[in-house]
């Protein structure tokens, strides 16, 4: 067999172009597109979407190579090993160029949504083997191709319906096919695939809730400090995440609990200031730390704990905040603060300070989800999650999202000015204005491909929605982590929304206005 190296191919992301790079880091999710099937002649349901993750056809870069060489004929062709030598030309018979083809849909653990940006592969390594993924960030946190192993033969990736179609795939029985976002991860069986077939399915698919749920199952590291004003913890459970994979120690993977000020607390729970943000050590034990709001400005931050979130993120660290944390990112002696040195400019800071219930707004607000930078460029990213919450039904009649009263505050507002970018701001007759999400990556000069890419390697979403409210959590008969939680409760517009945002955050970085690609793994592609 032989290796297709990563090459400076230019991709063409809406009215934007982005290349690979040769020979770099792979921070970024941009990735050379392989395979020659025409996408106009592909069925699928990912509809107008904005141009991002391919279109109509179900978010698909097809197959490897373009037929000729990415197909073997029965009985196995020169060079090929394992299912590569099952993958079989059907245009001899009449059939489609992107040969046998398998659809499916990816859904999220508690198989409730669809997920978007999912990379779904067929691995040629022997028996479907994959390698361990480390949790925590670490020497290889900024290498998105770090995180894929199994020498894939054809991948794609979900659109905003979750669906997805891989082209020239291996017939036969028992067909490993893997499902993957950032450090999410899981390996399933196909029973069969017929060969030359287009109407083969994988089903639903669901991203693993444990440890030993699939093949090769993996989940992030997440640290959650909670909250006396929220209750972050307890959508990952209604998400999916089974409640055993959650504790009080600081070891292993899992979702650790950590107890901020009001929050509750798992069994055995360190507290946030002493065991969580303490340290940038501490804080690279976990792939993502989620913030919950504690009702006032966060306790035990000042500006020499809150100068250990920088590092932590431009090392490959993700962040979820909301609200009161802006302590994080900037002082708050004045109403409009003095940002914190590494994270200058990222936000125009606003009502600071004050505790309680500080929101302005008297009524439900909406939200208008942006499709388009502030200084006008496309943001494929953002027209996905505009995509995505309509396919799900968070949005209203005018494509909003409405946001409850008590749950939106106004602590920022993001211009063409600021290095954030704005996800969700409030409608222009919403007073007074202010950014409900958004997110900047990290570091803030990071290194530039030849193609001048920006091999970004960390991301903090800031959020000024809450999810609490929504549910039940903590009102039955348990105030503790995860058993206090309302579970089962559906999911609000906003909760979805955060949903989103939370598995967009795991994945890998794609630098604003560019659209994903699908990662190959270290080595390259087999053809």
């Amino acid at each position: 067999m032989k290796w297709l190296r990563a090459s400076c191919i230019l991709l063409v992301a809406s009215l934007l172009f982005a290349a690979w790079s040769c020979g770099n880091n792979q921070g970024s999710n941009l990735f050379p597109p392989v395979g020659g099937h025409d996408a106009s002649t592909s069925s699928g349901s990912g509809g107008d979407d904005g141009g991002f993750g391919g279109g109509d056809d179900g978010g698909v870069v097809k197959g490897f190579g373009d037929g000729s060489t990415a197909t073997q004929d029965s009985g196995g062709g020169s060079g090929c090993t394992n299912l590569q030598c099952q993958v079989h030309s059907c245009t001899a018979s009449g059939g489609d160029a992107g040969g046998t083809t398998l659809s499916g849909t990816v859904l999220d653990p508690a198989g409730r949504n669809p997920l978007y940006n999912v990379a779904v592969y067929i691995p040629n390594s022997a028996g479907g083997k994959l390698d361990a993924i480390p949790i925590g960030v670490g020497s290889n946190s900024c290498s998105c191709a770090a995180l894929f192993s199994g020498e894939p033969i054809s991948y794609a990736l979900t659109d905003t319906s979750g669906n997805f179609t891989l082209y020239n795939v291996p017939d036969g029985t028992m067909i490993p096919l893997v499902v993957q976002i950032g450090k999410w991860r899981k390996e399933i069986t196909v029973p069969t695939i017929t060969e030359c077939s287009t109407s083969n399915s994988a089903g639903n698919i669901t991203l693993p809730k444990n440890l030993t749920d699939g093949l090769y199952a993996s989940l992030p590291n997440i640290a959650v400090s909670t909250g006396g004003a929220d209750t972050l913890e307890c959508l990952l459970t209604r998400v999916g995440v089974d409640e055993k994979f959650f504790t009080g120690q600081t070891a292993g993977p899992g979702v650790h609990v950590f107890q901020g000020s009001g929050g509750n607390a798992a069994a055995g729970s360190q507290s946030s200031p002493g065991s969580l943000w303490n340290s940038q050590a501490d804080l690279s034990l976990y792939d993502i730390i989620m913030l919950s709001c504690e009702g006032s400005p966060t306790t035990g931050v000042n500006a020499t704990t809150a100068s250990f979130l920088g590092p932590y993120v431009s090392a490959g660290g993700r962040v979820f905040a909301e609200h009161y944390h802006y302590a994080f990112f900037t002082s708050y002696a004045t109403t409009t603060g003095t940002a914190y040195p590494q994270f200058a400019n990222v936000a125009s800071w606003t009502n600071l300070g004050l505790a309680g219930n500080d929101s302005p707004y008297n009524n439900d607000i909406t939200g208008v989800i942006e499709t388009t930078l502030p200084n006008g460029s496309m943001f494929p990213e953002g027209a996905a999650l505009k995509a995505w919450l309509g396919t799900v039904k968070a949005l209203n009649a005018n494509s909003e999202i409405v946001v409850p009263a008590a749950n939106a505050r106004d602590t920022a507002t993001v211009t063409a000015t600021n290095l954030a970018t704005p996800w969700v701001q409030t409608d222009p007759t919403v007073k007074p204005a202010s950014g409900q999400y958004f997110s900047w990556d990290m570091p803030f000069n990071p290194p530039i491909s030849d193609a001048g890419v920006p091999q970004y390697c960390g991301r903090v979403v800031y959020s000024d929605m809450h999810v609490s409210g929504s549910a039940a959590d903590y009102q039955g008969t348990s105030d503790v982590v995860p058993t206090g939680c309302d579970s089962t409760a559906a999911l609000s517009p906003d909760e979805d929304a955060i949903e989103f945002i939370l598995f967009d955050l795991s994945s890998c970085i794609t630098p604003v206005g560019f659209t994903p690609q699908p990662p190959p793994p270290e080595g390259g592609i087999l053809q």
